[in-house]
């Protein structure tokens, strides 16, 4: 599942600056089901700079749009749902040049069903604003994913697939594209996957397709979580 994940963000950069170039975070992902309260995450800081740097940390939801992409959620409730999920054992560090430490993101409480937060690491220094961010896809387990496949457009080589997941978890849908030529014999067949789809979403999947096809067929393969 985490590389399925991987595809939909790796890494989050919130504006463009230099303070970044200096520092990194690991892991950027952090997925976990059947959390309970109490169980704490670990994130490493790493500054590769030469300069002291102190680097603020705070909390805030995430979504994401027709297409995967990922959407924060800063305003006050998503920000406060955020907070009272999860403890920061600190809000302020300061990294020494080539030092790492470890930041613990602790549940405060599992009393939801998902959870998708984002932990900011944000460099305090004059200048642009920029920070890096940790995503938390958490399940407390007591729901699953529905992917379904609803519908497909083929224009030329371009093929649109869309996927809905009407669980009550993350999840991802696999498939397979049946291809045909212009004499509507089957050619070939390709396996397709969608990224991560938060429950409650429909994300787009854009496939290029060889030259040749004249006609696309799409089946569902595998429909749930990935694990």
């Amino acid at each position: 599942m985490t590389r399925v994940i991987l595809a939909m963000a790796v890494l989050l950069l919130v504006c463009c600056g230099q303070a970044l170039a200096s520092i990194a975070v690991a892991p950027v992902i952090i997925e976990a089901d059947q959390v309970q309260a109490g169980q704490v995450f670990t994130v490493v800081c790493s500054h590769g700079g030469e300069e002291p740097l102190e680097v603020a940390l705070s909390l805030a939801l995430f979504d994401q749009d027709a297409w995967g992409r990922v959407i924060l959620m800063e305003d006050e409730a998503s920000v406060a749902r955020a907070e009272e999920a999860l403890s920061l054992e600190r809000r302020r560090f300061l990294l020494q040049p080539g030092q790492s430490e470890a930041v613990q993101v602790q549940l405060a409480h599992a009393d939801f069903q998902h959870l998708y937060a984002v932990l900011f690491l944000r460099p305090v220094r004059p200048g642009p604003s920029t920070r890096l961010a940790v995503l938390f896809l958490l399940s407390s387990g007591e729901g699953t994913p529905s992917l379904d496949l609803s519908g497909w457009e083929q224009r030329g080589t371009d093929l649109t697939i869309t996927v809905e997941n009407s669980g009550l978890c993350h999840g991802f849908w696999a498939g397979e594209l049946l291809l045909f030529d212009g004499e509507g014999k089957l050619a070939e067949k390709v396996s397709v996957q969608s990224g991560v789809v938060l429950p409650g979403r429909s994300r787009g999947l854009q496939v290029s397709l060889p030259g040749w096809v004249q006609q696309v067929e799409v089946r569902s393969l595998q429909l749930g979580d990935g694990s």
